[in-house]
């Protein structure tokens, strides 16, 4: 019986006494199998069907792509290999692609989905049946031994202002990631500092525990692009300088992976795809305002980096020195050990860092009123805190304080008063006698709380305490938690 290495022997012997040379390589021995299963997958997207392709060492955008059938098949036009044909009883040259989706022991799945398992390896991790599995694991294995000094000194000390329970809630942020990784908290990390302070430097320890699932970007288009592929297997997102408060779009998108339990993944040619979000946000950045954060903000834990070790390169080598002499194994063993109970991970910490960012982000009439309170007068004009005022005055100085700043669309006086009884809950609307342009007369008056009332009331609205600017003798304010 003639064998198949016969066939493609004799197949080779015909070409070469034809004298033709061969326009592309006839290569029967570099197919293989093994490494295409490893890299592709054929599966099911919606009614369609696709090839997935895994690059872990790809730029950002590219680790994870969808595949046309088309776009794989152009792909191995210039990879053939040779399978034998049995109703010609021949060997015929074909494509890899060709070969690998005739193969009946291609690797192939009913769909894809995200589900990342404290069980780091990506077979025993659960999810569901006959789906093809995102999650690829730890990047190193947790063991005790190593050490990782430097990285906590940078951690508590430069990230967390030398506060224990504040390093804990940090530290907490990231073992819940790791030892729950399917539950969603709801909450992001913000880092504020200056250049070489080493605020990057956090996000890209952590993620690497998780390399496959760490992904750092430095543009808004990897967060608003309409093509997102690289998000489909996102645990800890690192936006560095990739978005700030004022961008709207970015903004939604942000708030989406924070709090969204699904998003949408969508690569080229390939209908968009569902799938559960685990997404963790770290965003890191050098700008006064980072997060639009409201006053009752939940979603945020900003924090500003201390620039004592900026630029000191010998301190960030021995933290890499300490981490790749097994700190990495060590920082990922107590992570997992971590008592995710000893914090309360849901309610982020108050900081004055936060408090900064709820300041940026007030609307125009709160921003004109906290400047009234810090200024201890009710309009520009006034001198002292009075027991009553005039509305007409309070009316005209915000809107001279939002022409300063470029609002366009002011508030109307009724708008405006609706919004300071919520403000300033005991004040109250009187007729009172005053002198006017056109003489003393009875008009509208506010009748105003104590100025000290007032700030405690802005206070409770806000969230936080507030060191007004006349009361230095007050005491710093506390990290505190709700």
């Amino acid at each position: 019986m003639t064998s198949v290495l016969d066939l493609q022997k004799a197949k080779r012997e015909r070409a070469k006494k034809s004298g033709k040379p061969l326009d592309v390589e006839l290569d029967p021995g570099g197919y293989d199998h093994e490494a295409m299963n490893a890299e592709f997958a054929f599966l099911l997207v919606g009614s369609k069907a696709v090839v997935i392709r895994e690059n872990p060492d790809a730029p950002i955008e590219q680790r994870i792509r969808f595949l046309t059938l088309d776009a794989f098949r152009q792909w191995s036009l210039n990879r053939w290999t040779e399978i034998y044909d049995p109703s010609a009883k021949d060997v015929k040259s074909v494509p890899w692609a060709k070969r690998w989706l005739g193969a009946r022991d291609r690797r192939q799945f009913d769909g894809v989905e995200f589900h990342p398992d404290a069980n780091p390896d990506p077979a025993n991790a659960g999810g569901t049946p006959g789906y093809f599995n995102l999650w690829r694991g730890w990047g190193c294995e947790p063991r005790r031994g190593g050490k990782y000094a430097v990285f906590r000194d940078h951690l508590l000390n430069n990230i967390c202002g030398g506060d224990e329970a504040l390093y804990a809630w940090v530290f907490g942020f990231f073992a819940h990631m790791l030892q729950r990784p399917r539950e969603r908290l709801g909450v992001a990390l913000v880092l504020r500092g200056g250049q070489g302070s080493g605020k990057t430097k956090i996000g890209e320890v952590f993620g690497s525990l998780i390399p496959s699932h760490y992904f750092l970007v430095d543009s808004a288009r990897y967060l608003t692009g309409n093509f997102n592929a690289h998000m489909a297997s996102c645990l800890l997102l690192q936006a560095d300088e990739a978005v700030w408060a004022g961008d709207k779009q970015a903004e939604g998108r942000l708030k989406g992976l924070i709090t969204s339990a699904e998003q949408m993944v969508e690569s080229k040619g390939i209908d968009p795809i569902r799938l559960r979000n685990f997404v963790r946000v770290v965003m890191t950045s050098n700008e006064d305002w980072v997060v639009p954060a409201g006053k009752d903000e939940r979603r945020f834990c900003v924090l500003d980096v201390d620039g004592r070790c900026a630029q000191n390169s010998a301190y960030f080598a021995e933290m890499d020195d300490e981490l790749a002499d097994g700190g990495r194994e060590a920082l990922l063993a107590d992570l997992l050990a971590f008592d995710l109970a000893s914090v309360d991970l849901r309610h982020v910490p108050r900081t004055a860092a936060l408090l900064s960012q709820k300041i940026h982000s007030l609307d125009p009439i709160d921003s004109w009123w906290l400047d009234r309170l810090m200024a201890g007068a009710p309009t520009r004009k006034s001198t002292d805190w009075p027991s009553y005022i005039w509305t007409d005055l309070v009316r005209d100085d915000y809107h001279e304080a939002s022409d300063r700043r470029g609002v366009r669309h002011k508030s109307a006086e009724t708008i405006l008063g609706g919004r300071l009884r919520k403000l300033v809950p005991l004040l109250q609307r009187q007729k009172r006698n005053w002198t006017t342009p056109d003489g003393d007369r009875r008009v509208w008056c506010y009748v105003l709380p104590s100025l000290k009332n007032c700030r405690t009331s802005f206070e409770k609205a806000i969230g936080q305490a507030i060191t007004w600017e006349d009361q230095s003798d007050e005491p710093e304010f506390e990290h505190l938690t709700e």
